[in-house]
């Protein structure tokens, strides 16, 4: 008898992972057509995309380590934030930005978070717990955005098909 690979693993023996989000967008799936969008007009491709990544800003933002990051930084909480962070970033700034249709692509909705991620190891000594949070919730949510864009690209290629 021949060894059939386990539940997790490919033929070619990769592991695959259980992946939350994507398990979330695919039961949505049916319901927000995202093979409309670029077939319709600017104002309903927003509001595809939007209800696309508001369940994944809203995983984000229910992470472990997301509460240092729901808010902006005060100058009270990091004296001196603002001599060091140019550009600051938060959870609550970026579903703000949107929701007001200043993020309009997942390149730019992975630029503003990878941007937060950032601002924190920039600012917070490498022994700070607030850089391992940072460095760890990035990495985590990376992966997760990484296999969503190659979700949604297999989506949109097979939507081209039909």
């Amino acid at each position: 008898m021949e060894d059939q690979p386990s539940s997790g693993e490919c033929d070619d023996g990769c592991s695959i992972q259980e992946d939350p989000l994507v398990d979330l967008l695919f039961s949505h799936a049916t319901s927000s057509k995202l093979s409309d969008l670029s077939q319709s007009d600017p104002v309903q491709d927003h509001l595809l995309f939007k209800k696309t990544l508001l369940p994944v800003w809203k995983m984000i933002a229910s992470h472990r380590f997301s509460s240092p990051f729901l808010k902006p930084v005060s100058e009270r909480q990091a004296p001196g934030y603002k001599d060091v962070v140019k550009r600051p970033m938060d959870l609550t700034t970026l579903k703000r930005n949107l929701s007001k249709g200043r993020i309009c692509t997942m390149a730019q909705f992975q630029r503003d978070l990878m941007l937060m991620f950032q601002n924190a190891v920039m600012y917070n000594d490498s022994d700070h717990y607030v850089y391992h949070m940072a460095v760890e919730m990035q990495r985590e949510v990376l992966e997760q955005i990484q296999v969503l864009s190659i979700w949604l690209d297999k989506r949109r290629n097979l939507n081209s098909l039909e």
